[in-house]
């Protein structure tokens, strides 16, 4: 499998922040409605989009983040660091949900209405805010953005169970995750949902890429020095193949009249895991010859976005529905490509401003950690 090169000692991966970051700034620009940079985001020429691509990273980076505090503090300070990462997940949806709410509010007391105001679920939380908001503490309901921290929630809740199983039974573990990928739309049901469609993303299905992150990362492919001969014929021909497949579904994106539905991706279909996969193999390879290093070595403020994720998530949120609502305003919902393209880039300059501001303010704490615990050794 998979290993993305980290610092020593367990530490992050320069590769996964950059990734990270990448993935972020596109969430912003697709749901941007008029973007230009969002006709040239993974959606337009592949069957996944970025959202397969951020499940995979947060199975990599949980597995990396698990096994080093378990090697460092054991296996119990791991459990409980993330059962409250589980919690720290819940509040980040409900302070999403009331960031969209608000922001809903004030159009609506301005009188200024937007086709993606309806998705806030605004309208229907001003005719029953006790209902509504019920609901959403529960799950039942998840507006627009603030669908998948649901999702991620259940995963850090789960990891304790999910890494140790992988690092001792990997296959079995593999097996176990294909098997209720296949059962999932079953399963859903048992989900709080207020409508038939259950979750937007359904846990049970998309927990199969969660898993392979963590399998890449727990169980890595050999370096070339460690190679064979036959070891090297075996990895071109996967790297031919995986080219194969990739072009495929490209030219079926671009060439064929394909629309899915949200059922596609809400029950994760094996067409988007077959051509993840594919591009996953691709960029391994990339990774391995060190030319994504140097990428993120000349964007190093993609890489803070990455590094300070949730922060930059929720803000994304915010920045991207703001975006769409002024631009759709300001054009009368016809923008032109260069109005597209003003509304990309300020709303990149916004996520990039705030991965820095929140980069400083996590290394400040650190720093003001460090000066109280040595003024207490000091006494």
């Amino acid at each position: 499998m998979i290993k993305f090169p980290g610092t020593a000692g367990g530490g992050r991966s320069l590769e996964v922040d950059f990734f990270r970051g990448v993935v972020l700034l596109m969430i912003v620009v697709d749901h941007i409605s008029g973007s230009m940079l969002g006709q040239f985001t993974l959606q337009r020429f592949a069957i996944f989009d970025a959202t397969e691509v951020f499940v995979f990273l947060a199975g990599y980076a949980t597995a990396a983040a698990y096994t080093s505090i378990a090697e460092r503090s054991g296996n119990e300070a791991a459990r409980w660091r993330f059962l409250r990462r589980g919690w720290q997940l819940y509040r980040s949806f409900l302070l999403t949900v009331a960031l969209m709410l608000a922001l809903g509010l004030l159009f609506t007391a301005l009188r200024l209405h937007t086709p993606t105001l309806d998705y806030t679920d605004i309208g229907t939380f001003i005719d029953e805010p006790l209902q509504i908001g019920s609901e959403m503490l529960r799950l039942a309901r998840q507006p627009y953005l603030s669908s998948i921290l649901p999702m991620y929630m259940l995963f850090a809740l789960a990891s304790p169970v999910i890494v140790p199983s992988v690092r001792r039974r990997p296959w079995v573990t593999v097996a176990c995750s294909l098997a209720m990928w296949g059962v999932a739309p079953l399963l859903a049901r048992f989900l709080p949902a207020v409508t038939p469609n259950g979750w937007t993303f359904n846990p049970f299905a998309w927990q199969l890429l969660f898993v392979i992150g963590v399998v890449c990362r727990l169980h890595p492919l050999k370096s070339y020095q460690r190679e064979d001969a036959d070891a090297v014929l075996r990895r071109r021909k996967l790297t031919r193949a995986a080219a194969a497949v990739a072009i495929g579904f490209l030219c079926m994106r671009m060439f064929v009249e394909f629309d899915p539905g949200p059922v596609f991706k809400q029950n994760l279909s094996s067409l988007r895991v077959g051509s993840f996969m594919a591009v996953l193999w691709l960029v391994a390879m990339m990774v391995r010859q060190g030319w994504i290093r140097e990428l993120a070595d000349r964007l190093p403020l993609v890489v803070t976005v990455g590094r300070n994720g949730l922060v930059c998530f929720v803000s994304g949120t915010m920045i991207s529905l703001l975006a769409d609502i002024l631009l759709y305003l300001a054009t009368n919902g016809s923008p032109r490509n260069w109005q597209g393209l003003v509304a990309d880039m300020s709303a990149i300059a916004s996520m990039l401003a705030i991965g820095v501001a929140a980069q400083a303010w996590k290394d400040y704490r650190k720093r003001s950690k460090r000066e109280r615990a040595h003024a207490a050794h000091a006494h």
